[in-house]
């Protein structure tokens, strides 16, 4: 701020000075110099929360496990939840320290024998179909420390799937091809939850559904039915499917709605028939060559042995 004795003393410079320098000097003291206040940084509490990102809902519980670091602070409480729902709290002070609120979702059943303010336990069920309802989902664990009641949360998603335990099977193609014959071959995957979708690819490029068909009675019966996929790929080949005298034919099982699935993939290769056949012409005329030295040789000798027998 500045003073009455400094507006006066500016006053009389203004007074006195060109134009110009009256401008700049009224300029300079209307700007108001803004002097930045240092926020206290919010520390990072929570360092990270661990959770499988895909997980087999056969098995018989599910772990998230809750890294924190409260710098020197005391543990006020650390709340778990699915969703917007809270599953469990644990609080220090409390005894005992860990509540469940199971009645937030009937389908999660928290173990709080080994549910801590580091991890949460989820027990399963008998019946796998109810664990893919339990155990998928979004979860978060908010750590709030003592007196600030500061609080740092993390987020991880848990998704439920039955992997395929192998690739897909590319069956049908032949090994050499012409030009105008007719591609058709089928790929089949192992079974999975969700089933798989079956995608073609040609020279790495992805073929449209007009050329595809589905293998209905693969389908599930219902949701939660862990089944094989079958699709059938048909359409006719044209030069332009042999850039370099190859065609590459590949179909890839995607596991829908689970996007870390990892991905699964037969690829093969058959040839253009007509460089094939080609090196077949070349085979017989190196086969008569032979025949016909065998021939003169066999003749030379006859030769030889009548005019020794002449003689």
């Amino acid at each position: 701020m500045m003073t009455r004795a400094g507006e006066t003393c500016l006053l009389f410079l203004l007074d006195r000075w060109p134009s110009a320098m009256r401008l700049l000097l009224l300029v300079a003291a209307l700007t108001t110099v803004s002097v930045k206040t240092e926020q206290p940084q919010t520390s990072k509490i929570v360092q990270k929360l661990e959770a499988p990102t895909i997980i087999d809902p056969h098995s018989n519980k599910l772990v998230l496990r809750c890294e924190y670091d409260l710098g020197g602070k005391e543990l006020y409480s650390v709340d778990w939840y699915k969703y917007d729902k809270m599953l469990f709290r644990y609080k220090p002070t409390l005894s005992p320290p860990g509540s469940a609120f199971s009645e937030a979702s009937d389908d999660v059943q928290v173990n709080l024998a080994e549910s801590s303010g580091k991890q949460l336990t989820l027990e399963g069920h008998a019946d796998f179909r109810k664990n893919i309802k339990a155990y998928q989902g979004t979860y978060a664990c908010e750590v709030s420390v003592e007196h600030t009641f500061q609080s740092d949360i993390a987020v991880a998603n848990v998704s439920a799937a039955i992997l395929p335990n192998s690739p897909p099977i590319l069956q049908g193609l032949a090994p050499y091809y012409q030009v105008d014959d007719r591609l058709d071959v089928n790929c089949r995957s192992a079974p999975s939850y969700p089933p798989a979708e079956i995608v073609f690819y040609i020279n790495k490029n992805k073929m449209p559904p007009a050329y595809v068909r589905y293998d209905k009675t693969a389908y599930p019966l219902d949701e939660y039915d862990i089944v094989p996929s079958k699709a059938f790929l048909s359409l006719l080949l044209t030069r332009k499917h042999f850039p370099d005298g190859n065609l590459n034919v590949a179909c890839k099982a995607v596991i829908p709605r689970i996007a870390t699935a990892p991905e699964y993939k037969t690829e093969k290769r058959a040839s253009l028939a007509a460089s094939n056949q080609r090196l077949a012409q070349e085979l017989p005329s190196t086969s008569a060559n032979s025949s016909s030295s065998a021939f003169g040789s066999s003749l030379m000798l006859l030769i030889i042995v009548n005019t020794l027998f002449i003689l």
